[in-house]
């Protein structure tokens, strides 16, 4: 059943895409002027041009449009590239104001972000939400309102809403653990540093880095840590406490949740005269996850295409807003979504990786 919805997420995301593409290659200037009942064109003719908005939704060319941009956090280094994804879409609508609100790693202040924007008439919200449970009210609010809600990687909120763009991260983490197995061999033990626990619900990479060695080799799992806000000092004193516990030969892989949390776990290692001492893999493929794999300080990392992400998401909630499509006003019983996929990284192709993520522009 999950796998029908995703493969009905994914067709649902192609027609509209289309049809905003349709909508973005004609000028409004062009639509012709509606005929009289007496004088109605024959059913065989097109019409000149795409509708700027359907009944229920906004001009998208004209109508001032404001999206709420709500963040975990404006600092984390993601941040930079959603920015510059959504920025580079709307220059081809001067119409749209995308306001960056920033919920400082707190589920309060993001239910705050959602009613402000709610009571401010905003046309669209997307997130990153902090906490899958604490933003039902706040979201089912925004869409019965008529807000789109689009949330984005993250914690998955439970309550039904317009859309869910994921990467693949069970399927990414399966694929690590892989690769991994392929160069240290079916024998040793696994460092997990992992999401935090209140998005781990939605963050499975470590689920299916999991799945894949228990089914397919002899490798323990030593250590699971959560690591808290996805934080590279965290990460760095998470390490620094496995180094001290095992010595040398006694770890043979670390796995990271992100390129965050790979980034702090790279310092301890440097720290402690470790490096190269064992496999370390990332996800992502954040500017640190990358440099690492290009320096040797890590094996590889997963990429997810960030500004592609970001900017596909645009078009879809530009969509959303000309037709004035919710999860309320489509009926749906369960949030549409749809997964990115991500690609390996190592020293073989990091170089071409890093032109390709846009993080080097």
């Amino acid at each position: 059943m999950k796998k029908a919805r995703k493969i009905i997420a994914l067709v649902l995301v192609c027609v509209l895409i289309v049809g905003v593409l349709a909508a973005c290659n004609n000028s409004p200037a062009s639509t012709p002027e509606s005929t009289s009942p007496g004088n109605s064109a024959p059913d065989n003719s097109a019409p000149a041009s795409a509708p700027a908005s359907l009944p229920g939704g906004k001009d998208i060319f004209k109508d001032p449009i404001r999206v709420s941009m709500i963040s975990i956090s404006t600092a984390g280094v993601a941040n930079r590239l959603y920015q510059l994804a959504l920025n580079d879409q709307a220059l081809a609508y001067p119409n749209v104001t995308i306001e960056y609100k920033d919920a400082e790693f707190d589920p309060s202040r993001q239910i705050t972000l959602i009613q402000e924007a709610v009571t401010q008439g905003f046309d669209a919200i997307i997130i990153e939400a902090m906490d899958p449970v604490a933003l039902n009210d706040a979201i089912e609010t925004a869409e019965r309102a008529g807000i789109p809600v689009i949330s984005t990687n993250a914690a998955q909120p439970m309550t039904t809403h317009t859309l869910h763009v994921r990467v693949e991260d069970f399927g990414c983490g399966w694929t690590s653990a892989e690769l991994m197995v392929g160069i240290a061999g079916k024998e040793g033990t696994a460092i997990i540093l992992d999401a935090p626990a209140v998005q781990k619900p939605s963050a499975r990479m470590a689920d299916g880095f999991e799945a894949y060695i228990n089914e397919n080799t002899n490798i323990t799992v030593i250590e699971q840590l959560p690591i808290e806000n996805w934080s590279a000092d965290a990460a760095q004193i998470a390490m620094r406490d496995c180094l001290t516990k095992y010595g040398p030969g006694e770890i043979t892989m670390v796995y990271c949740a992100n390129d965050d949390i790979a980034q702090g776990a790279m310092n301890a290692i440097d720290q402690a005269g470790r490096t190269g001492e064992f496999i370390l893999w990332g996800m992502f493929g954040y500017p640190a996850g990358l440099e690492g794999v290009r320096d040797g300080r890590m094996t590889g990392t997963m990429l997810s295409n960030v500004y592609v992400q970001f900017s596909m998401l645009f078009y879809m909630m530009m969509q959303y807003v000309a037709t004035g499509l919710t999860s309320v006003t489509a009926g749906y019983e369960e949030t549409m979504y749809m997964e990115m996929p991500l690609f390996p990284v190592t020293a073989e192709n990091v170089e071409s990786a890093m032109i390709y993520s846009r993080w080097f522009d």
